[in-house]
C-alpha cells in the first residue's frame, strides 16, 4: 500500500482493493459512513489526523495546532476507561466534529486561499482560527461533561450505598 493510499484510505488493509460500490447507495458502505460506534470514531480520528497532517503545508501553523488539539481531546475521550458507556449524544457530536466540522473548516480555508490568493489569506486565517478555537472549546466541554457525568453517577451510587449500608436501623 502506497503513501497516498494510506493518507486517503487509512482504514483499508494492505493488499485489499477498494470496492467503489461499497461507498455509494444503501448497503454496508453507507452504514459505515455514518457509524458512531467507538471503533468507528477511533478510525475517523485517525483519518482526520492524517488529513490535518497532509494539509499542514497549506494551513497556518496555529490552525494545525488547534485542529490537532481537537483530535487529541477526542482521542482522550475515546481512550477513557468508561468509553463503552459513552453517551450517544457525545458520540454523535464527536462523529460530526470528526467528519464534518473540522474537515469542513480546513477544506474551506484551503479553497478560499487558493481561489482568492494573497488578499484572502488574513481574513481566511482569522476565520479558520476562530472556527477551530470554537470546536476545540466545544470538544473540551464534551469531554468534561462526559467525565462529570461519570463522577456524578459515582457520587449518587456512593450516597445510595451510604444510605443502604452506612448505618443500621438497629443502631440506637
Amino acid at each position: 500500500m502506497g503513501l497516498l493510499s494510506r493518507l486517503f484510505e487509512p482504514d483499508q488493509q494492505p493488499g485489499q482493493h477498494r470496492d467503489p460500490a461499497a461507498s455509494t447507495g444503501p448497503g454496508p458502505g453507507a452504514a459505515r459512513e455514518h457509524d458512531d460506534s467507538v471503533p468507528a470514531l477511533r478510525k475517523q480520528t485517525q483519518a482526520l489526523v492524517l488529513e490535518i497532517n497532509a494539509s499542514a503545508g497549506d494551513l497556518p501553523p496555529i490552525a494545525v495546532v488547534l485542529a490537532r488539539a481537537v483530535t487529541d481531546t477526542v482521542a482522550s475521550v475515546l481512550d477513557s476507561p468508561e468509553v463503552d458507556r459513552l453517551d450517544i449524544g457525545v458520540r454523535v457530536a464527536v462523529h460530526a466534529v470528526l467528519t464534518d466540522y473540522v474537515p469542513g473548516s480546513i477544506r474551506s480555508y484551503i479553497g478560499a486561499v487558493r481561489a482568492a490568493g494573497d488578499p484572502a489569506v488574513h481574513a481566511a486565517t482569522d476565520a479558520v482560527v476562530e472556527q477551530l478555537t470554537t470546536l476545540r472549546a466545544s470538544v473540551g466541554d464534551l469531554a468534561a461533561a462526559s467525565n462529570e457525568r461519570d463522577l456524578q453517577a459515582l457520587q449518587v451510587h456512593g450516597r445510595f450505598l451510604q444510605d443502604k449500608f452506612g448505618g443500621s436501623e438497629l443502631d440506637l
